[in-house]
């Protein structure tokens, strides 16, 4: 490239003779950009002995609490919190197997109401966020399980 060649040629050149270098570097720098999958929900809440954890403190809370504790009167907590641990386990796609009720059945005699309903979401939003669980986490699983409502309230 001499001094007398136009400048447009000059640089014709030039980036022939580096494109492949330019066209690498541009790839690795969008790569580095981009952003990762997500992780399962699963994941992102924590793993099974989070769910498991987060989950028995919100029923515990619940069931202590006046205004929804009558709901759990004769249940036996242990299978409980096994039984709610494997199906939000499950809608948030991870390994567990809930094998029991659906919904509406598992809460057809309780008696449920809104008010009562809304307070264990709360409770869960609050155990889950003392848990460290991110908040897109917990907006997506309560999404997830906020069609649940319509089975289970029944007042």
């Amino acid at each position: 490239m001499g001094k007398d060649e136009p400048m447009q040629d000059r640089l014709s050149s030039w980036l022939r003779a580096r494109a492949p270098a330019l066209l690498a570097g541009s790839a690795l720098m969008l790569s580095a950009c981009a952003t990762p999958p997500a992780a399962p929900l699963y994941q992102r809440l924590g793993g099974e002995a989070q769910i498991r954890a987060f989950m028995g403190r919100t029923l515990d809370r619940v069931a202590a609490d006046p205004r929804g504790g009558r709901s759990f009167d004769g249940i036996n907590m242990q299978t409980l919190k096994v039984n709610v641990g494997n199906h939000v386990c499950q809608v948030a796609d991870g390994p567990c197997d809930y094998d029991g009720e659906n919904m509406r059945n598992a809460h057809a005699q309780s008696d449920i109401g809104g008010a009562e309903f809304d307070m264990m979401v709360r409770i869960l939003r609050e155990e889950m966020t003392l848990a460290g669980v991110p908040p897109e986490a917990r907006n997506e699983l309560l999404r997830r399980l906020a069609p649940a409502r319509r089975d289970i309230v029944v007042r």
